[in-house]
């Protein structure tokens, strides 16, 4: 199909602008074309930086603190894994494409052990080619286009890519009006979801992420619990993302509660029916982030809805995990000694760079949010903003880029109502290079503190 494009030319139903600003033809279909467009806005900068690392030889480099991802405890990985690497006749076969039973009675044992608190039978586990197509599947079997999934804000930003590339389902970001803890109410998120009906957006599903991303933060349980009643009584799905539940290092890190546990609390005290539970509460989990391998593509949904298993058994096949792979983690996670050892050391290192990260802000005065869990500190760099405007947050963005050769996660991208708030990740490098990193933060803070100080006696003088 083409249409005149008013200038007396012919432009195509799948044109794309180039860099330029010119047409170009796409020969993709609409929804390939709209896969074009990065799935983040500064996914260019981190792409650079990768190829551009800080070293103490390359001391021009980057340092990547925008991506959720953790360097600290792959040694440990390494070398177990390497010994798990049998390559049975089997692997070269077909397999379950909901994952072998090897591998999901094995995640389920670990996840009941060390975080779920309920029993995890292996039927009820999912397995998929990483949390990301865990969601994209979970979104494709919930909703329909045009649906809406009601989302805490500020939240990970791929998580827009996860529910729309594919299956257009509209985001519905929910700003909650505590600013101390981030924490929504169940007022709050009836509010969203009536403005998003309103709107055309029918939500569908709620996402909460416990512990969270970008803040590094716990959901207490009578917040869980008041969520979880309202979304499964209005007739939502409720999925937990839980993919941080093994990196717990702070002073409140036993408040953790995964939604399965919460939920069974609501059944006990009849706030929920055992039915509306087993067919509408969700949880993803992977071995990306508490694991350091998100290169292994391994995550998982633990659901009791038999038709999202039975939908598993079928859409499952297209991000299917390597049987080689599964094989290799099914003998990592059964060896519960090793698994014990490692989250425990994985924490005591977490724990280290973030009081390593936290120290150095605090002694340059640099505001954050203090964190408990998975790999994230949120800093207030609002007093480093000239006006209070997503156009200034952008341009301090680029400064700290330019100047300090650190990536940070800005706020905007994590859909936060109020600008010069970012992500920083503290595990994405060895603590003697996030040492560096943070001192370069703070030097330019100060300078940019002094430099506003002498522009305003200037002004008045």
């Amino acid at each position: 199909m083409t249409m005149w494009n008013g200038s007396g030319g012919v432009h195509f139903s799948g044109d794309e602008e180039d860099s330029n600003g010119s047409l170009a033809r796409c020969v993709l279909s609409k929804r390939g074309s709209k896969a074009l467009k990065p799935f983040s806005p500064y996914i260019q900068a981190v792409n650079e930086a990768k190829a551009h690392q800080w070293t103490p030889k390359n001391t021009d480099g980057y340092f990547l603190m925008a991506t959720a991802e953790s360097v600290l405890s792959f040694d440990l990985i390494h070398d177990k894994i390497r010994s798990c690497r049998e390559v049975p006749a089997t692997v070269g076969l077909y397999g379950d494409f909901r994952g072998g039973n090897r591998l999901r009675n094995a995640i389920a044992k670990m996840m009941e052990r060390t975080f779920m608190g309920v029993e995890v039978n292996t039927s009820n586990i999912c397995i998929s080619s990483g949390v990301t197509a865990v969601l994209d599947l979970f979104f494709f079997a919930t909703c329909d286009a045009g649906d809406g999934c009601l989302i805490p804000a500020p939240y990970f930003p791929a998580f827009d890519n996860d529910m729309a590339i594919r299956n257009g389902v509209e985001p519905i970001p929910v700003q909650p009006a505590d600013t101390q803890t981030y924490i929504p109410t169940a007022t709050e998120m009836e509010a969203a979801a009536v403005a998003a009906e309103i709107k055309g957006a029918k939500p569908r599903v709620l996402l909460v992420t416990n512990p969270g991303n970008p803040l590094g933060t716990l959901y207490p349980e009578s917040t869980l619990k008041e969520l979880l009643v309202w979304a499964v009584n209005r007739g939502l799905h409720v999925l937990c993302d839980e993919i941080y539940a093994n990196s717990k290092f702070g002073t409140s890190a036993n408040e953790f509660i995964s939604m399965e546990k919460v939920a069974s609390i609501a059944v006990a005290e009849n706030l929920l029916s055992q039915k509306s539970v087993a067919e509408r509460v969700h949880t993803a989990y992977g071995m990306s982030k508490d694991f350091g391998m998100s290169g292994f593509r391994v995550g998982c949904l633990h659901t009791r809805n038999k038709d999202m298993q039975k939908f598993w058994q079928n859409m499952g096949m297209f991000a299917a995990v390597s049987n080689d792979t599964q094989h290799a983690l099914s003998i990592m996670l059964e060896d519960e000694e090793f698994v014990d050892f490692y989250v425990a050391e994985n924490n005591r290192r977490l724990k280290k760079s973030y009081e390593l990260f936290t120290s150095l802000l605090t002694a340059e005065k640099v505001n954050y949010m203090p964190a408990c869990a998975a790999m994230f500190c949120w800093l207030d760099l609002r007093t480093l903003l000239p006006e209070p405007t997503f156009e200034a947050e952008d341009r301090l963005w680029k400064e700290i880029r330019d100047e300090c050769r650190v990536i940070l996660t800005p706020g905007k991208a994590c859909h936060y109502a109020e600008p010069g708030f970012f992500r920083a990740c503290y595990a994405s490098m060895p603590p003697e290079h996030l040492k560096v990193a943070t001192q370069r933060l703070a030097a330019f803070a100060e300078r940019k503190r002094r430099k506003r100080k002498a522009d305003s006696l200037a002004v008045s003088d």
